[in-house]
């Protein structure tokens, strides 16, 4: 189960457009918004060990932020199971990419980096994000390891929400909130929620969709790639429309202006 998670939700977040989804409609933090994600790029790189390979999956990009390179680190969570130490695992992880940074070439000060979890198990999430809160405070605060990461956990938001949310983050969340067995009544929901999204955006969550149900043949299935293709293939005649308007139109304009310049 876990190397399905990883397969899809790494094809999910090997999108740029799928980041900044996820930065923008479920991290609570004002500075997100002004990050330039134009900027944002994929680092072809991972940091979690082979104890942990099978449990969860790292993706991190580099993105611009007041002209400045910042990292955003976004572990995957795949298991069931809270790991209390989490913020313990997450800090190894930053210090090796640290390492890895000081070794590829000099720097005189390191870069921030943004840790993020997403955390897609049916347990509620209890364990801290803060590391501070697992040491016993025997000695002076000051010599105590301080750092947090950034907790998203999708049980954690109501089907309500994420319906108003409507984009692919929020229909994979709710995707995933939702009993299978009731699946076809959620249909026209999970539709409308992608349905302002560009085709490739739609493509890439009807890829998602396959890989949820590991090529299973369901009515469920069956009607939601249905509906998604519907809605491709409208997006893709529209699109095909607004480019032949826009030639017609500047093919016009440009008779028009010799017209004038004859005149």
């Amino acid at each position: 189960m876990a190397n399905e998670h990883d397969s899809r939700y790494k094809k999910l977040f090997s999108h740029p457009s799928s980041v900044k989804k996820l930065m923008l409609s479920f991290i609570d933090e004002p500075w997100v918004k002004e990050l330039d994600y134009s900027s944002l790029e994929k680092l072809d790189k991972s940091f979690v060990t082979d104890e942990f390979i099978n449990k969860e999956s790292d993706i991190i990009y580099r993105i611009k932020f007041r002209e400045q390179d910042i990292f955003i680190y976004l572990l995957i969570e795949f298991q069931s199971s809270v790991d209390r130490f989490m913020s313990l695992r997450m800090l190894r992880y930053i210090t090796e990419f640290y390492e890895y940074i000081v070794s590829a070439k000099k720097v005189k000060k390191l870069p921030a980096v943004f840790p993020v979890m997403l955390y897609n198990g049916e347990k509620r999430w209890t364990a801290s994000e803060q590391l501070g809160n697992l040491i016993e405070r025997t000695i002076p605060d000051k010599y105590i390891p301080e750092f947090s990461f950034y907790k998203i956990a999708e049980n954690e938001f109501s089907n309500n929400l994420l319906a108003g949310i409507r984009n692919i983050i929020s229909a994979v969340f709710y995707l995933e909130n939702s009993r299978i067995e009731n699946l076809e009544d959620e249909i026209d929901q999970i539709v409308l929620m992608i349905r302002e999204e560009k085709p490739e955006e739609i493509r890439l969550f009807r890829l998602w969709i396959k890989n949820y149900f590991n090529g299973e043949d369901t009515d469920a299935t069956d009607k939601i790639a249905g509906r998604i293709r519907e809605i491709e293939e409208v997006k893709d005649m529209l699109s095909s429309s607004l480019k032949k308007r826009d030639k017609m139109q500047f093919k016009l304009g440009l008779e028009k202006g010799i017209e004038k310049g004859l005149e």
